[in-house]
């Protein structure tokens, strides 16, 4: 404690010299925070849409189609999709599943065919119509048994396309065949995800199953869990998995493609990845920002030999004279890195709060990644103080040499210096 006060005095003895080794601590600690924040809001992004809009907590598909997806192997749809959901509903861990189908379309209007994607869903259920990032904008949902759709706004001023128009859609069937229907434009949906503001199109599932040729059956299966954030999702698959089996037979397992939602997407993997990298990204800024800590103590060692040497002469131990210029560093350390830390912090709530246009920023770039047009940044309690534990921890090691210098003076040649 006492080697702490007496570092703290010596700071200020160079006011300037230690101003601007904080700064450059703090200047790191801010741009560590805001990128940890805008990957951490991210990702937090794309888990909510992807498991909205797509899959669920859990994604049950036919083996053969997830095998064949590139191809869209209709043929290879649920066979008795409700049995299914009503046994995946028996379970104490779920909170209710429901039918997805997502398929290809061609919008026939005005002598052209503009290719989109179309999504039956359970227009009551689905959390990529009813979800908190989703709203219709215009008209209303499509009405029980009528050929009604909803359309994507970015689809909807593309085309000029508004509630009560007529639009042909043309598509395969899971009969190999083609099929082309007229509905009617009930309404404009906005979805915060970017995957669907553009050439989407939404119908209930009923619709898209007799539209398929597939019945009352559906290609996917999406499972919501009650507390899908906090229990382990693998364990929680597995015992779905036991359940829909003792209710569909022992073949289940072999003709089914049960996952987590995490395991269907590569993306969200990768981020993943890429998170752990940003960390050590954020270390390397720490070591740069170091390297001026590094010189001011290497200043100071060399502009205060002779006190070093008088302290040594008087019996201090080479030990506490290293921890004496290790607590001077530290204690920049700490001031650079909670300044830089908080001042990140007040500017994620801020954009927390008004959010920031990727779509604006990068174009379509942010398409297919089940990402939002609008970010809004945020960071973890845990993240936030492994940032400044970190960057506390980087700058003491960057220090150790030049302190170590402070223990390699030798007290006799020290007091000769003039």
């Amino acid at each position: 404690m006492k080697i702490m006060k007496t570092a703290w005095k010596n700071l200020w003895r160079n006011r300037g010299r230690t101003i601007l080794s904080a700064t450059a601590i703090a200047v790191s600690s801010f741009i560590v925070m805001f990128v940890i924040g805008f990957e951490e809001g991210f990702i937090g992004d794309m888990t909510n849409n992807l498991t909205a809009n797509v899959t669920g907590d859990i994604r049950i598909m036919r083996r053969e189609y997830v095998e064949n997806d590139r191809v869209s192997p209709l043929q290879f749809y649920i066979e008795n999709t409700e049995e299914l959901i009503a046994a995946a509903e028996s379970n104490p861990l779920v909170e209710f599943a429901t039918a997805r189908t997502e398929f290809g379309v061609s919008l026939y209007r005005d002598g052209k065919q503009i290719p989109s994607r179309a999504v039956g869903v359970d227009m009551n259920r689905s959390k990529l119509v009813n979800g908190r990032n989703s709203l219709v904008e215009a008209g209303t949902l499509p009405a029980p048994g009528k050929n009604e759709i909803l359309i994507a706004t970015g689809f909807a001023r593309e085309t000029g396309i508004k509630p009560g128009d007529r639009v042909t859609l043309l598509t395969k069937t899971a009969s190999s065949g083609t099929n082309g229907r007229t509905f009617t434009v009930s309404g404009v949906l906005s979805v915060a995800d970017a995957s669907y503001r553009n050439r989407a199109i939404f119908l209930d599932i009923e619709r898209a199953g007799d539209f398929l040729r597939m019945g009352r059956d559906a290609l996917q299966i999406q499972v919501f869990l009650k507390n899908g954030p906090t229990i382990n999702m693998e364990d929680a698959a597995k015992d779905v998995s036991r359940t829909l089996t003792a209710a569909a037979g022992a073949d289940f397992e072999k003709d089914y493609d049960l996952r987590p939602w995490y395991a269907v997407s590569s993306t969200f993997s990768f981020f993943k990845i890429a998170s752990v990298m940003y960390f050590f990204i954020g270390a390397i800024f720490y070591f740069l920002a170091g390297t001026v800590i590094i010189n001011t103590t290497m200043m100071s060692v060399l502009e205060r030999r002779k006190e070093i040497g008088t302290l040594a002469a008087l019996g201090m131990e080479k030990i506490r004279i290293l921890a004496l210029f290790l607590a001077e560093s530290l204690w920049i350390a700490v001031i650079g890195t909670l300044s830089g830390g908080a001042a990140g912090l007040a500017g994620l709530a801020a954009l927390g709060t008004v959010g920031v246009d990727f779509q604006k920023m990068g174009g379509g770039s942010i398409d297919g990644l089940s990402a939002s047009e609008i970010i809004y940044p945020s960071i973890s309690a845990g993240s936030a103080a492994l940032v400044v534990v970190l960057g506390i921890v980087v700058t003491l090691i960057a220090c150790v040499m030049p302190a170590r210098m402070a223990t390699r003076v030798e007290p006799a040649e020290a007091l000769r210096v003039q």
